[in-house]
């Protein structure tokens, strides 16, 4: 029997695990509801738009040379070699053909298109740069990290209170229950189910 609940325990890990930072491994559940937070933080705050696509490098270059940059940037390398090469991706004009997307990123160039040219935006593509390639609790941490220096705390405290009207977690992941508190928490269960 202790065998069993060692592998249900381990199954309870892997559950937690994933529960923690939804989007990060597989489908990118939050998504949708990212999106719709981000849109209502957009119609609250002046965000400073680009004049071209030239303005939108400059911004970034500056970005780069910031020591939050420098240390997002390290602790996103941490364990990735791959990375090292991609500390300042390239910002790209998107081609006017597409009219759904602000922009995207594909890690290593941030492309933006027209009605993306402004400051959250690039923020947004950026926070995938740094090994965030979903829309998860971790990508949200890093993002209000991003809007907190680079556009302020007052931006900051209201994307994040619209992170938190959706039911997005912002804060750090819950840490699992030992194997004792779990074992105690299904015997439990298990006596309420009888």
């Amino acid at each position: 029997m202790a065998n069993y609940d060692s592998i249900e325990y381990a199954t309870y890990l892997l559950k937690h695990e994933k529960k923690q930072n939804k989007g990060e491994k597989g489908r990118d559940s939050e998504r949708l509801k990212t999106y719709q937070a981000e849109w209502m933080f957009q119609r609250q705050v002046d965000c400073q738009n680009f004049k071209s696509i030239e303005e939108a490098q400059r911004c970034a270059k500056l970005i780069y040379k910031t020591k939050t940059w420098q240390k997002l940037w390290r602790e996103s390398v941490d364990g990735n070699v791959l990375k090292i090469l991609d500390a300042t991706p390239a910002v790209v004009a998107m081609s006017n053909r597409n009219k759904t997307q602000s922009g995207f990123t594909n890690g290593r160039t941030v492309t933006l298109a027209v009605s993306g040219l402004n400051k959250y935006t690039l923020l947004h593509e950026l926070a995938h740069c740094l090994g965030h390639m979903h829309h998860g609790r971790s990508f949200r941490q890093c993002l209000l990290k991003l809007v907190g220096v680079f556009m302020g705390a007052e931006e900051k405290n209201i994307l994040k209170n619209e992170f938190k009207r959706k039911g997005l977690a912002c804060g750090n992941a819950r840490k699992p229950l030992s194997y004792d508190k779990w074992l105690e928490a299904k015997k439990r269960m298990e006596k309420i189910r009888k």
